[in-house]
């Protein structure tokens, strides 16, 4: 799948992001993710996950490999998931840490204008970054594309 101009700026937005995996038991884990890029062949998206609450999430996918990924606008709630394989978790470099705070920036922005303080939006990362300083990153490569906006078309694929 390669992945066109209007799906890339849409990952790359401020976008409430989300990684979803499964254990061997078909448990579900799902952790919040930042800094979605994707790659230069635009064949692979890599983002990060907190270390710590993202521990469950990265032995699912040291055991499975599959990856759900949901990016959700918080202005219209337009929402996109991608499954496919996770391909590399990997310490992150001096460019995924930049993504990771231009995309927290645009998501404290995107949602001050629907009425969010700002103040509560970093709380999400705030929160975790207390209890899990470390970030991981994930590449993984997106093997389907589904409409997960609310309404008629939700689950359908793209």
């Amino acid at each position: 799948m390669i992945i066109d101009d209007v799906l890339k700026t849409f990952i790359e937005s401020g976008v409430s992001v989300v990684v979803g995996t499964r254990d061997m038991g078909l448990a579900p884990e799902i952790v919040r993710a930042w800094g979605p890029v994707v790659s230069q062949d635009r064949r692979s998206v890599r983002l990060c996950i907190p270390q710590t609450a993202g521990a469950r999430t990265l032995d699912n996918l040291s055991n499975i490999g599959q990856i759900a990924v949901t990016f959700t606008l918080p202005t219209n709630l337009r929402s996109l998931q991608l499954k496919g394989t996770c391909i590399e978790t990997t310490e992150p470099d001096a460019a995924d840490l930049a993504a990771v705070e231009r995309h927290r920036e645009a998501f404290a922005s995107l949602n001050e204008r629907v009425g969010m303080p700002r103040i509560a939006t970093e709380t999400f990362w705030k929160r975790e970054l207390e209890t899990s300083s470390l970030l991981v990153k994930l590449r993984f490569v997106p093997e389907q594309i589904f409409n997960q906006t609310p309404g008629p078309e939700a689950g359908s694929h793209l």
